[in-house]
């Protein structure tokens, strides 16, 4: 993670001065880590097809149409044959990806280098059978696409709210001054970012709804719910909800530095219960330290002062990319 921050890093300063667009170096940075973490390679060669792939699905196939709405679940809408034939090209892409990571081999005797080593080691604990080639390839789908689109997002948000709030960013840039020892970052001391992490979570959750199918009948607000109806819960209406939070629209980091946490059925960015993501610990960890690092080499100020509006695909996204600027600190 760090190596990967740190060479972007470089690649902003030689670009310090003019106009940057950071939604899109955010992007890239978390599909480095993100294939570092999972192949031990970067993604110099397959960073273009994979950002292709993570576009054409949000802008064309994640989002709902009305048959998706109006039909029964087991009626396919000709969007679900357009995402079957995406599926297949996606599926044969991950399939590339890990054939290559197979072909560099791996030291039996050596520890897990990556996140591939650990999965293709996993077992199931009750029948001890290892992952299906295709059970693999779902899994490095997952890891790979929320861990990189969510991340890059999250970031854009925390970096565009640290532009509106300089004096915000001023103290998160203190914190890392006052944290950093012999070049390297404590990430148990950087308790302010991680709050401004928390905070632009909350204001701007990655995903802005969470479906999940009724395991058996229930009752949810006096309303009857039958076994495999879809319940849909929206983090966005959660986290700004003026009964559970003070000032709900309000950008305020503090308030997740009392010692306190929310609820956790006030605060969803990872889902909560079984189901929460599996990613959540890795995410965190990556933000915190790519914010601490950007905002502790760089002033981060907006270019235009149009605003920029939320919309949801799959993630909770911007409207557009605007312009920044960067000057080294």
């Amino acid at each position: 993670m760090i190596a990967a921050v740190d060479e972007t890093i470089v690649k902003l300063k030689a670009a310090s001065g003019g106009p940057v667009d950071l939604r899109e170096v955010m992007q890239r940075m978390t599909l480095e880590i993100a294939g570092r973490t999972m192949f031990s390679f970067g993604m110099d060669r397959h960073g273009a097809a994979l950002r292709d792939f993570v576009m054409e699905y949000g802008d064309t196939l994640a989002r709902p149409h009305m048959l998706d709405l109006l039909l029964p679940l087991n009626w396919p809408t000709p969007q679900d044959f357009r995402r079957a034939r995406f599926r297949k090209r996606w599926t044969a892409f991950v399939g590339q990806l890990m054939a290559e990571r197979r072909a560099a081999g791996k030291d039996d005797n050596a520890p897990a280098r990556d996140l591939f080593d650990l999965m293709g080691a996993a077992r199931d604990p009750e029948t001890g059978q290892a992952f299906t080639d295709a059970q693999l390839g779902d899994q490095v789908a997952t890891m790979i696409l929320a861990g990189h689109e969510t991340t890059a997002t999250a970031l854009f948000w925390a970096l565009y709210l640290l532009a509106l709030d300089p004096d915000t960013q001023e103290q998160l840039a203190a914190e890392v001054r006052g944290v950093a020892a012999n070049g390297t970052l404590d990430i148990e001391r950087l308790k302010f970012t991680r709050a401004v992490v928390d905070e632009t979570m909350r204001l701007y959750p990655p995903a802005f709804l969470i479906a999940r199918a009724a395991a058996g009948p229930d009752t949810i607000a006096g309303r009857p719910v039958r076994r495999g109806d879809v319940v849909l819960i929206a983090p966005w209406l959660l986290h700004r909800h003026e009964r559970l939070w003070r000032d709900p629209n309000a950008f305020v980091p503090a308030r997740f530095m009392t010692g306190t946490p929310p609820d956790r059925f006030a605060y969803l960015p990872f889902g909560v219960g079984a189901r929460v993501c599996i990613g959540a610990h890795f995410a965190l960890v990556e933000a915190t330290l790519a914010l601490a690092k950007i905002i502790g080499a760089f002033r981060v100020a907006l270019a235009d002062k149009d605003p920029v509006l939320p919309i949801g695909v799959v993630t909770t996204q911007p409207n557009r990319s605007p312009v920044f600027t960067i000057k080294p600190r």
